[in-house]
């Protein structure tokens, strides 16, 4: 133990750093049996968030669901359209723009990701009542807020 720390925060933030380093190769697990690598998953998961018509802008996904450079978005767009799961169409208002639709392959395919990663999530709080899930919640979203401020980043960052 290092002289004046405080145990209860470095154990908070040890015990979130775990649990995410959990979670996320557990997310790589799940997705790899749908064939999807985290960005596409993003991606599919964005224009599925959109609703219908399932479509956006490059520019809307990118810095909200596919934290990626433009040539980034570029390549994870071109895998999905080779697999079919997304197309590109012309921007009805700029020519020069495209809209990313999701496909009725690709809705198929997120939303049956999303339904297994949800399962997965839920096994992290089966043993807690609905009561401390809402605390639980309650008190990461405050933790989170603090550590937007103390490391000076956006929520969306």
């Amino acid at each position: 133990m290092v002289p004046n720390q405080d145990a209860s925060a470095r154990e908070i933030t040890a015990s979130i750093a775990r649990i995410a380093t959990l979670m996320q190769k557990d997310t790589q697990r799940v997705l790899a049996r749908f064939g999807l690598l985290d960005t596409e998953y993003r991606l599919l998961g964005g224009l599925r968030r959109a609703g219908p018509p399932f479509c956006s802008s490059p520019s809307e996904l990118s810095p909200r669901y596919v934290p990626v450079t433009s040539g980034g978005l570029t390549g994870v767009v071109n895998r999905l359209a080779r697999r079919k799961l997304v197309r590109r169409l012309v921007h009805p208002t700029d020519r020069r723009g495209v809209i990313i639709e999701l496909t009725a392959p690709g809705r198929k395919l997120i939303e049956a990701a999303m339904g297994a990663l949800a399962a997965r999530t839920a096994t992290v709080t089966r043993e807690l009542s609905p009561a401390r899930r809402i605390q639980a919640a309650r008190l990461l979203r405050q933790l989170l807020r603090a550590a937007n401020a103390a490391f000076g980043v956006s929520p969306f960052d």
